[in-house]
């Protein structure tokens, strides 16, 4: 008997921890039916259903009973205001038609991707320094998401070029590069959830191979002059 009343203690504090954890579930990029947004954009609602208006709710965690309502600007959450979360939205009568009742709250979760700056590692090279010669990504963000997706190009003329197999932190260029050739590198990154990207920006660099320069000329002066004894 006792071991029941245990166990039966033990499932009921396991299943009041579940709710809770649920309760307080914070939105990630991996959250089931989030809505990726990156920062600086509107979270557009479009038309609501006729004779009524949107009434939308926020907040930070999942819950019941969301308190934070919010002021729409032509239907839309503006990009100021747009913050990881939850927004519970409801319908309710317009002005003009009063009578409407209010509907059931539809949960829309939303993570806002923080801006993330691209820059990479890459500098001219001597011909006989080719074969050791690696870029390496430098990605600056706040964002607490830090799965990112890569791909090098070259661009010529303004028309770039996707380098095959390229899609790591790091590239390494062709060794064979003949010397005096300036070539343009790109490197675009983003935030990788699932098979896309999102949020993605690119930098540019010019990366010269630099010729191995000829034996020199030289004249040894100041040495011993020899006489005849």
């Amino acid at each position: 008997m006792k071991k029941t009343i245990k166990h039966t203690i033990a499932a009921s504090s396991l299943l009041l921890m579940l709710n809770v954890l649920q309760t307080n579930a914070q939105v990630v990029p991996t959250t089931s039916g989030v809505n990726l947004f990156c920062q600086g954009s509107d979270l557009d609602l479009g038309t609501p259903p006729a004779n009524t208006e949107w009434i939308v709710r926020y907040s930070s965690t999942e819950t019941t009973t969301p308190t934070t309502t919010l002021v729409l600007t032509d239907n839309s959450i503006p990009a100021a205001d747009l913050e990881t979360g939850y927004y519970y939205i409801s319908t309710v009568g317009n002005a003009a038609n009063p009578e409407i009742c209010e509907s059931d709250m539809a949960t829309v979760p939303v993570y806002v991707f923080a801006p993330l700056t691209v820059d990479f590692d890459a500098e001219d090279y001597c011909i006989e320094d080719a074969g050791d010669q690696t870029f390496t990504a430098d990605l600056t963000t706040t964002d607490a998401y830090t799965t990112y997706a890569y791909q090098w190009f070259t661009v010529n003329g303004g028309v770039e070029t996707a380098i095959v197999g390229a899609t790591s932190a790091t590239y390494t260029p062709d060794p064979d590069i003949n010397p005096n050739t300036t070539t343009t590198y790109r490197l675009k990154a983003g935030y990788s959830v699932g098979s896309l990207t999102y949020c993605s920006s690119a930098e540019d660099h010019e990366v010269t191979v630099l010729p191995k320069p000829s034996t020199p000329t030289i004249t040894i002066g100041g040495g011993a002059t020899g006489e005849t004894l």
